[in-house]
């Protein structure tokens, strides 16, 4: 049985074309665990394969969270990259957009290995792309157990990190029997899950939690408590001394309400509005939400970034296109 048999192929030419080569694997802005963990393997797969020399690049730094995942490896700041003789990957994003560094789109560009269902071409060489996969992660182990490619311990505790971060314990829609799979794969090569879940969710920083506690008291309900959203203000990571990658999951508690069907985080950044959104039910393709505003994700967890606004008047603005987006889902029901 093959995981992902339409990127076998993909994955075996990525490890051929690297040969020799300077590569700077690439993830998005503000990494995730999924980010991270993918990142990190996918460095040591192509030094494996044969290539010159690697390096993780990112616009933000390694958050604190993942920190003991990283088994010596590093993310070089991507203002501090020269780029010089160099290819890149994208991992967990399909474009140069999502990374943060723009400047480093006319360098070769080998390959994209992601799994987001807003993707399309890259203008990579290789795309690879797997949006049923619920986790970079997941299609990383799973091209690697394809491909009889040996995994590490400590890779095998990152991958089974991003799985979990990305499917939140393997309880989000997008987590199938593939997904349990490939996890168990991974715990038999040495992946320990009590002590990823110890790392994950017992060393939140009190910063985080004052961080918690600023955005629950934002949360406001719409459209007969279909809709809950709410905010992180100007000056909230300065006031509760929280860290930027920390406000990764507090939509979750908005989206847990008992009645919500879609969730959002509005977040004010200096050159607008970060907006992360998520769903019980894929149905309600909150990535097509997303898509409204230049952004896109999953269909049951996406995010965007309006440029230019302020939370004050872009509000209204995602109201009213949160309430025409269950409207057009209410009236196909019907039908």
């Amino acid at each position: 049985m093959m995981y992902f048999p339409n990127s076998a192929e993909k994955f075996r030419r990525l490890l051929e074309s690297v040969r020799g080569l300077n590569v700077a694997v690439f993830g998005h802005v503000r990494p995730d665990g999924d980010c991270v963990s993918s990142m990190f393997a996918t460095a040591d797969t192509l030094r494996e394969a044969g290539a010159k020399k690697v390096v993780c690049v990112d616009a933000h730094p390694l958050p604190r969270l993942y920190k003991n995942f990283a088994f010596g490896e590093e993310i070089v700041p991507a203002k501090n990259f020269d780029g010089k003789n160099f290819h890149t990957v994208c991992v967990d994003c399909s474009s140069f957009s999502r990374t943060g560094a723009e400047n480093f789109s006319n360098l070769p560009f080998l390959a994209t290995i992601d799994h987001h269902v807003s993707s399309g071409p890259s203008g990579a060489l290789i795309d690879i792309l797997e949006p049923d996969a619920a986790a970079a992660a997941e299609l990383i182990a799973g091209m690697h157990l394809d491909s009889g490619i040996s995994i590490s311990q400590k890779n095998a505790e990152r991958l089974f990190m991003g799985i979990m971060m990305d499917t939140r314990q393997l309880t989000t829609p997008s987590a199938k029997y593939r997904t349990w799979e490939i996890a168990s794969e991974l715990v038999k090569l040495g992946a320990d899950p009590a002590k990823v879940a110890r790392e994950l969710y017992q060393r939140e920083s009190f910063a985080k939690i004052k961080l918690l506690a600023s955005y629950l008291k934002t949360l406001t309900m719409h459209f007969d408590n279909r809709v809950c959203i709410g905010l992180l203000e100007s000056g909230v990571y300065e006031r509760t001394g929280a860290e930027k990658a920390d406000s990764d999951g507090l939509v979750d508690y908005a989206r847990s309400i008992d009645g919500v069907e879609v969730a959002a985080l509005l977040e004010h950044i200096p050159d607008g509005v970060k907006g992360s959104l998520r769903a019980k039910d894929p149905k309600f393709r909150v990535d097509e939400i997303a898509a409204k505003f230049g952004g896109g994700g999953h269909m049951a967890a996406a995010g965007f970034t309006a440029k230019g606004m302020d939370i004050n008047t872009f509000y209204p603005q995602l109201l009213s296109a949160i309430e025409e987006h269950l409207r057009e889902i209410d009236s196909a029901k019907k039908k």
